[in-house]
């Protein structure tokens, strides 16, 4: 008698089917989890740069206090050149007067034309200054205006993200644009004879793992623009690009010794 194995061919049918269906899901399955790592990967790549950029008057301040240094105060800057041709500077201070009212306004007149208007707000919130700067220079024939924020306070202990935030967010109001916040931090050492000058200056630049650029030495007085490779931001000098400001100032026996450090803008501003 002969058996025949009913329905054998279907069912082997359905396996196949099964296994292709399993397959397939398990490529599809792979596929996302690939795309979501890769996915992640660049939020947290884009995360890590963003902190870096931020983190930069942190890791000032930090390391100002890891050599000893009391920090009393600190800055952060953006700025934009404003073309003739885009705005008269008369208009473009009027607008930022309007536009910034809360700010208390002042002035300066030079043959009759207004070349510089200052605005200053105290937020009693926060408990920091804004600034508001617009300027028109005139050299040999060659006019320029640039507006000039600034965000001040005093202290550390600050929650310097979210300070980074609120200048570019504030940044962009004035300008319509990110621009690059530089940054200045102000502090204190306890008097410090002005030979030893060298060896503090000496110990920031370890403290940031910088290399001098260029420096300017004086009896009582030293200034170091260096390069550090923790930070992307750098500008070109005669001797090398920078990126870092060091300052120290004594004040003789009985005094304390200033201390700045800074992500350059214009040392004058500092």
């Amino acid at each position: 008698m002969t058996t025949f194995s009913t329905y054998t061919p279907f069912s082997n049918g359905n396996n196949v089917t099964k296994e292709r269906t399993w397959v397939t899901m398990k490529k599809v399955s792979l596929a996302i989890i690939i795309f979501l790592l890769f996915l992640t990967g660049t939020v947290v790549a884009q995360a890590i740069g963003s902190d870096k950029k931020e983190a930069e008057i942190g890791t000032i301040v930090e390391g100002m206090e890891a050599q000893g240094i009391d920090v009393k105060k600190w800055s952060m800057y953006s700025k934009k050149m404003i073309s003739a041709e885009e705005q008269s500077f008369e208009e473009l201070t009027k607008l930022l007067q309007t536009q910034f009212r809360h700010y208390k306004w002042s002035n300066e007149r030079a043959d009759g034309k207004l070349h510089k208007a200052s605005g200053i707000f105290f937020n009693e919130k926060t408990g920091f200054t804004e600034k508001l700067q617009i300027q028109s220079t005139d050299t040999n024939g060659q006019k320029q205006s640039y507006i000039l924020y600034e965000l001040s306070g005093e202290g550390s202990g600050k929650n310097w993200t979210q300070l980074y935030e609120y200048a570019q967010a504030h940044s962009f109001d004035i300008f319509h644009e990110n621009p690059t916040i530089f940054t200045c931090v102000n502090g204190q050492l306890d008097d410090k004879m002005s030979s030893v000058l060298q060896l503090e200056v000496n110990g920031l630049l370890k403290q940031f793992n910088a290399v001098p650029v260029e420096q300017l030495k004086e009896e009582s007085f030293i200034s170091v623009s260096a390069r550090t490779s923790d930070w992307d931001q750098l500008i070109p000098t005669d001797e090398g690009s920078m990126n870092i400001q060091i300052a120290l100032r004594g004040a003789g026996l009985g005094g304390n010794t200033s201390v700045t450090v800074g992500t350059p803008i214009i040392t004058s501003e500092y």
